[in-house]
């Protein structure tokens, strides 16, 4: 009896003597939360600046590598050649031991105030290339800040382990202590994500950290190290270096990071070696030179990211303080001479124009929108068109296209002249002439925001098109990188391509006159931009996006026909649900004050033909098109619209085959004044409003998918099936 009391009366000093040591993870986890204000560096400071350097490598531990010449079976073959020898490790082992697969660098000048942040880029170097490919430069990854509420990894967010309330997702243990820090392990409790775990090095009498080890353990594996550094001056622990390691997580199912540039695959063979097994990448950054003497100079139409001519200089003096090793400076000089050797340089440069609808040659982007098409009115439209390159000339542009229409027999045309103003600024001046056609009822916005795309389905089933005969020119001026302006005066004769005429007291016609003048803007608040030598390049698409205009039209000036003002707004917006699912929200909206023509009123982007038998009414469906409305069935002078799109994550239906599932319903209601005035046309008013709703399955067989629609509400078919589309 004595002994057992022995040991517990040692067991509970052992306990009491653990909680006076070790303070309780908890406790100290609130106060670095309390804290954050004093030692977060964003927010205690309102402006400051630092130099950072930044290294990515692509490699392979040549360490994990076999370099025997293995045999392996392959049941494929004959019987008596099943086993064949297999040198691919040797072989890749000999490689990796003198070079990397890929190498890149560059130094920045990060500057930010409580406004907006900015990196200026001062020299970067990238193993291949004598011009960075900028989209990867903005893919680098600087700090990662813990004291935010979300950490963002390659596109993941997590919850940082020091938010606010983050007890709730983490558990904590102090795993040692020294005089002057904390070591606090902490781990993810949810179990049906993949979340953070790792240690956190507190200072003991700041609580501010002065360590973090991190690791994600999923399809990717990510290793985490951030280093903190004490300023005398300052009084500030300050994030100075940061190691990342990816490598192959133990998932099947293949992954990607770096916005889904980077992944691996799933291994399929025991057997035969996969070097994607041993490869690795690593990202290394250090901080230095931070100075918070002065507020950087940081306006709204400075970029978020500038790369200059000088910045891009391979041979800048920057790099003389920065030492390359042996295996590194080999990548270099192997890699510069394959690319040269592989012409990839071009090809890049190639492939960025073609993925904006635009085949490069020497001198002229050939416009692959133009080389053909099909309509109802033209039936297979014929052409070529394009615009000169910076081959030519980087301060101005000659654009046109010219087409034929196969039914109608008829030469359609434009030609221009750009000049480039200030390239700050991206202003431009245009001067065009065009005869051509166009959708009746459809608004002709100075931002076509569309995507590019060699066919638009809804084309094929448009009857009634208009000609336009005019002379324009445009000014186009960003105010700022995420402010984007047209500015357009218009003149010129219509004409309409189907039997209409409007009608008043004062007019009679079918062909008129219109002179006008517009002004749009474009307004993406949280995308971020980069200024390059090659021009401004988008480095992070966000939401919202917002896009007005507003036309005037003139019957005082160069002989037009009508005085009518007409104002289109159109709001875009994505919010990330449901894992990894989305919800986009639509919001389009017209109004037109005076008397319009038919050609520029709203027809709500209609896409459905009551055709029979019912299977002729398959057809390829649009983006934000009505699936169930008849083709320019309502007309409309001044409208609203709602979309609202719910997209799931996607899911598995065997090895291979993992549609993505989405949702919509679609909204509009719509007047319209005077409808006597057009003559020739039939349509309805949409005054009771316009509903549909809808399944979408993407990616069932090479990117094609399938879609179905139903009408209902005021305006619903007595017959069921003339509401599916």
């Amino acid at each position: 009896m004595v002994k057992y009391l022995y040991f517990i009366t040692l067991f509970t000093s052992g306990i009491l003597f653990s909680q006076k040591k070790s303070p309780n993870a908890i406790s100290i986890i609130n106060k670095v939360f309390e804290n954050t204000k004093n030692n977060s560096t964003r927010i205690r400071f309102p402006f400051y600046e630092y130099t950072n350097y930044n290294k990515i490598i692509f490699s392979a531990q040549d360490s994990l590598i076999s370099d025997k010449i293995d045999f392996i079976t392959d049941y494929r073959l004959k019987s008596f050649l099943k086993t064949r020898a297999d040198s691919t490790s040797y072989k890749f082992k000999q490689e990796i031991k003198n070079k990397h697969f890929f190498i890149a660098e560059k130094i920045s000048k990060q500057q930010y105030n409580k406004a907006r942040e900015r990196e200026d880029i001062l020299a970067v170097k990238m193993a291949g290339f004598k011009e960075p490919i900028y989209e990867f430069i903005s893919l680098s990854v600087a700090n990662i800040n813990f004291y935010k509420n979300k950490i963002n990894l390659f596109g993941s967010s997590y919850v940082s382990p020091i938010a606010k309330n983050a007890t709730k997702d983490y558990t904590y243990n102090v795993i040692g202590e020294t005089n002057t820090n904390y070591i606090i392990k902490f781990k993810s409790n949810r179990k049906k994500s993949i979340g953070l775990e790792g240690e956190l090095t507190i200072h003991k009498n700041s609580f501010a950290i002065t360590k973090v080890k991190t690791n994600i353990k999923g399809k990717v594996t990510v290793q985490l190290i951030q280093h903190y550094k004490y300023l005398e001056k300052q009084k500030h622990w300050f994030a100075n270096e940061m190691t990342i390691i990816l490598t192959k997580g133990t998932s099947k199912i293949s992954t990607k990071a770096f916005r889904r540039l980077i992944g691996f695959r799933p291994k399929y063979s025991a057997s035969a070696f996969h070097p994607e097994d041993v490869s690795y990448i690593q990202i290394t950054s250090k901080n230095y030179n931070f100075n918070v003497a002065k507020p950087p100079k940081i306006t709204l139409n400075d970029y978020d990211i500038n790369v200059t001519k000088k910045g891009i200089n391979r041979q800048s003096p920057l790099w003389d303080s920065i030492e390359n090793n042996i295996k590194e400076k080999r990548t270099y000089l192997f890699l510069d001479s394959i690319v040269k050797q592989h012409h990839v340089e071009k090809k890049i440069i190639a492939l960025r124009k073609f993925l904006t609808g635009q085949f490069a040659t020497k001198i002229i982007d050939v416009n692959l929108s133009q080389v053909t098409d099909f309509n109802n009115y033209e039936g297979i439209r014929l052409g070529f068109g394009g615009s000169s390159n910076e081959s030519l000339s980087s301060v101005f542009k000659i654009n046109g296209y010219a087409n034929y229409g196969l039914k109608d027999k008829k030469i359609k045309y434009q030609y221009g002249l750009s000049f480039l103003v200030r390239k700050h600024s991206n202003t431009w001046i245009s001067l065009n002439q065009t005869d051509d056609i166009y959708e009746a009822a459809k608004p002709k916005l100075l931002f076509n925001t569309s995507d590019f795309a060699l066919i638009n389905p809804r084309k094929t089933n448009i009857s009634q098109f208009y000609n336009y005969n005019t002379s324009a020119i445009t000014i186009s001026h960003d105010f700022a990188p995420y402010i984007t302006t047209k500015t357009q005066f218009s003149t010129g004769k219509y004409h309409n391509l189907f039997p209409y005429r409007f009608i008043n007291r004062t007019k009679n016609s079918q062909n008129y006159n219109l002179t006008n003048v517009s002004f749009a803007i474009e307004w993406t608040p949280f995308s971020k931009y980069m200024q390059t030598p090659r021009g401004k390049f988008l480095v992070k698409n966000a939401y919202p996006k917002i896009n007005a205009e507003i036309t005037k039209n003139f019957n005082t000036i160069l002989d037009g026909s009508f005085n009518f003002t007409q104002v289109n707004v159109k709001v875009d917006q994505e919010f990330k649900t449901i894992k990894s699912g989305s919800t986009q929200v639509l919001i389009k909206g017209g109004y037109t004050f005076g008397e319009a023509p038919f050609s520029h009123l709203y027809n709500h982007g209609s896409n459905h033909a009551l055709s029979s038998p019912w299977r002729s009414r398959i057809n390829l469906s649009g983006t934000d098109a009505f699936e169930t409305m008849l083709f320019n069935e309502f007309i409309s002078d001044k409208y609203i619209s709602i979309q609202a799109r719910q997209n799931f994550e996607k899911f598995r239906i065997g090895k291979n085959f993992k549609p993505k599932l989405s949702i919509v319903t679609r909204f509009t209601i719509g007047t319209i004044n005077n409808p006597i005035n057009h003559q020739g046309v039939s349509f309805k008013s949409l005054k009771k409003g316009f509903i549909e709703s809808g399944i979408v399955l993407n990616q069932l067989f090479y990117g094609v998918g399938v879609s179905g629609f139903y009408r209902y509400g005021p305006h619903r078919f007595s017959n069921i099936e003339d509401n599916i589309s």
